[in-house]
């Protein structure tokens, strides 16, 4: 996925979360997030915020897209 090969907090992580978060208001791609395995890479990237700097963007845009998965029927 695009989002590994990223460095924290760059203009292309930040893009491509706000893109997946405006994605993730539809229930049929929270499967497809789920098999990504973007829970995990969502909280993995909470986690590396306390012990390094991390866009803000990147976290807000990041923990709306986990509450929508979380918060999706499918899930």
């Amino acid at each position: 996925m695009i989002l590994k090969e990223q460095e924290n907090g760059s203009v292309i992580q930040r893009f491509c979360l706000a893109l997946l978060q405006k994605c993730s208001v539809k229930d049929t791609v929270i499967p497809a997030f789920i098999e990504h395995d973007m829970i995990n890479y969502i909280m993995n990237l909470i986690k590396r915020s306390l012990k390094e700097k991390i866009h803000h963007f990147s976290l807000d845009f990041g923990s709306a897209l986990l509450a929508n998965i979380i918060h999706a029927p499918t899930t």
